[in-house]
């Protein structure tokens, strides 16, 4: 029997390309005796799935440099939205979409001096997309792609019920709308806790026989058993609202029951070899081209805020990674977070919070420009002293000679932390998959 992994991919349900004429007329803001460049730029380009269609939205960025009549190059801006529908057969709504557009021409004319008129042809690939859960041959001979290990995956029907008071006397309830907002899911050890509001729209009809609306919302929050979840684990959350009761009770009082039913499914992000097979769905493969990793001495002086005796403790973590990939490199960015517990001249435990910014950068051969970064970092060491003695009006704290204990304004500190960068490109494989072995449910999400 093979070894198979339960993998979450980005089936290719279809792909097409497309071209649109983006035409244009600007006055210039002086007169000109030529046009010596003009640079365009596509940018803020999205794809929204209609059904067996894409419609592509974006911005055609242009700078103008023309000659004026004091012979001196001036420049002007221009943005050119657009919209343009891409016919993919198979696509429905709710799919994901991938876009690539491009300049294929540019042209222009000058009518009167100042009179610019502009022609673009636009040329765009776009890729529709439907996340599918497949059991994946491994193949250490395969491709090595970056994909989704499905930890689990449940279904928690949660009951919200409350009592709203009415602003009015009311006879009856027309309607309550309910719809959910601010939905938010975090991972712990063998669970899932997620939380949320729902926004209720009460219509009621008061004892004048007036209609009147009113607003509530309600929070909810609950929790989901998988085992093998992790903190750092990938979560996908989707709720549904099942059935929403009303009850008038009184004249002003409301009672409200709303079942709602939540899916959630947690993911592991792991490097894995897959074996190809033609006759097996097509894919998209984030195929990991290199990793690199690299250690980052951060050392740092704090000045706290009371002189202090002794460092109980300090808690170090990293925060806010970002990378970004240039020629055979993986620019990162981030912060280091530290908590520091010091015993201060008073003796008792305080508490300093401290954020260092850090850059760096790893050596991943083969990076380019476009191709997509991860990163992941670890604080591996961290080590301290007390520097810059108090004096005693400073702090020093006096008893009997031998019972002085000095005390100290600020802290140094040293810390290694160690950054693992990983470069991919997508890529788009068949991939040899088995009948799943599992008792999870199979899921289009």
């Amino acid at each position: 029997m093979p070894e198979t992994r339960l993998l979450k991919l980005e089936c290719v349900v279809g792909e097409n390309t497309g071209e649109a004429s983006v035409e244009s007329r600007i006055v210039l803001n002086k007169r000109a005796k030529k046009i010596a460049d003009i640079q365009a730029r596509l940018i803020d380009l999205s794809a929204d799935v209609l059904d067996g269609q894409v419609m592509v939205q974006g911005t055609l960025h242009k700078q103008i440099f023309f000659v004026g009549e004091d012979d001196r190059v001036h420049h002007q801006a221009e943005d050119v939205p657009f919209a343009v529908f891409v016919d993919v057969p198979g696509a429905q709504a709710g799919m994901g979409a991938r876009v690539q557009g491009r300049i294929a021409k540019l042209s222009h004319s000058l009518v009167d001096m100042q009179e610019l008129t502009q022609r673009a042809i636009l040329q765009f690939f776009v890729k529709v997309t439907e996340d599918c859960q497949v059991n994946v041959v491994l193949d250490p001979a395969g491709p090595l792609c970056k994909a989704e290990l499905v930890v689990g995956e449940a279904t928690q029907v949660v009951p919200v019920e409350n009592v709203v008071t009415l602003e009015r006397e009311a006879i009856k309830i027309r309607d309550v709308r309910v719809s959910l907002e601010s939905i938010t899911a975090e991972v712990s050890d063998d669970q899932v806790i997620f939380q949320g509001t729902l926004d209720k729209q009460i219509f009621y009809i008061a004892t004048n026989n007036e209609e009147f609306h009113q607003e509530e919302k309600v929070p909810f929050t609950g929790a989901v058993v998988i085992p093998g979840a992790r903190p750092g684990h990938n979560v996908q959350i989707r709720p549904q609202l099942i059935r929403v009761d009303r009850f008038l009770t009184s004249a002003t009082q409301v009672r409200q029951r709303v079942i709602l039913s939540v899916f959630v499914k947690v993911t592991e992000t792991i490097d894995v070899n897959v074996a190809e097979d033609i006759t097996g769905p097509l894919a998209v493969c984030r195929r990991v081209v290199a990793s690199g990793t690299r250690q980052v001495l951060v050392e740092s002086v704090v000045e706290l805020s009371i002189a202090a005796q002794k460092v109980h403790e300090i808690q170090a973590r990293l925060a806010d990674l970002t990378c970004e990939v240039i020629s055979n490199k993986v620019i990162v960015q981030g912060n280091l977070h530290k908590q520091i517990f010091f015993v201060g001249s008073d003796d008792i435990v305080h508490h300093q919070a401290e954020e260092i910014p850090f850059t760096t950068f790893v050596e991943v051969p083969g990076a380019q420009p476009g191709m997509t970064c991860t990163v992941s970092g670890m604080v591996e060491h961290i080590s301290w002293h007390l520097i810059d003695p108090a004096t005693s009006e400073r702090g020093l704290r006096f008893g009997d000679r031998e019972d002085e204990v000095p005390v100290f304004c600020k802290l140094a500190e040293k810390t290694v932390i160690q950054i693992v960068a990983s470069v991919s490109e997508d890529q788009q494989i068949h991939v040899r998959t088995v009948p799943m072995q599992t008792t999870l449910p199979q899921f289009t999400l």
